[in-house]
């Protein structure tokens, strides 16, 4: 893991999952060796059980597919030129709950004044998202870095960007999520980043490295790597303070 005084480091993107940073913060994972990338659940489970969604991915065992996926987070991460980190936690099937002190642990030695963290927002209400979300606060709390909450992608655009809260499935809604940064974020007023060319076909270039995760994602979302799809737009609300002065309002993350 990089040393706390990294110097060339100037953004954080926490991602619960291997291919989550792709989905939706590939803007910042684009600037290369500034950006490092931190995947949360990058640990294999024990024992050789398996999950439905790593079975429909095409992987026999939870084993295998976290070996197989960090092997394309590395690839993906080798194209965009930035270094990734994966902390040794399982994929919430193979956990009961979500480690939050061993998740702060780790990422608190990472943050300081002049590094930008960009953590998920919980939409989509996946423990592992929320947890990591809370993990970021936790950990960011006095060190003075600047944090930014990136909308969860697949989740966010699920039904549609533009689409009001209650015509989204309940899991998707962004306002019980938002609401749980209301003490940081102005949750009317998001940052609304539309990739350019470059940016847009880096992005396309790494997620086809996480080759294992489009089988299952085209399945609710069959038209998502289009060129002018849904990934060509990614949504953000910067913290409105500074972490010293904080107390997180943390979510369930069980």
């Amino acid at each position: 893991m990089p040393e706390q005084d990294h110097p060339t480091i100037t953004d954080i993107v926490v991602s619960p999952h291997f291919d989550d940073g792709a989905l939706s913060v590939a803007s910042a994972l684009s600037k290369g060796p500034s950006a490092l990338l931190v995947t949360v659940c990058g640990g294999a489970p024990t024992g050789a059980g398996d999950d439905e969604w790593d079975r429909l991915c095409g992987f026999e065992s939870g084993p295998a597919a976290a070996s197989g996926r960090a092997a394309e987070d590395r690839a993906a991460a080798a194209l965009a030129g930035h270094d990734v980190v994966h902390l040794p936690i399982p994929d919430a099937p193979y956990r009961t709950t979500f480690p939050t002190a061993a998740v702060t642990a780790a990422l608190a030695p990472l943050l300081r004044p002049d590094v930008r963290v960009w953590a998920p927002v919980g939409i989509g209400s996946h423990p592992d998202h929320v947890g990591t979300r809370d993990a970021v606060l936790t950990a960011a709390a006095g060190t003075g870095c600047q944090l930014l909450f990136y909308a969860d992608c697949p989740y966010a655009f699920g039904s549609g960007w533009d689409a009001a809260d209650r015509d989204r499935p309940p899991a998707d809604r962004w306002e019980p999520q938002l609401a749980a940064l209301a003490h940081l974020v102005d949750v009317d007023c998001p940052r609304i980043t539309r990739l350019d060319d470059s940016t847009m076909r880096l992005k396309i270039a790494m997620l086809r490295c996480h080759a294992s995760q489009l089988a299952g994602l085209s399945v609710d979302h069959p038209h998502f790597m289009a060129w002018e799809g849904p990934l060509r737009q990614e949504v953000f609300w910067p913290a409105s303070v500074l972490a010293p002065s904080l107390e997180p309002t943390l979510g369930s993350s069980a």
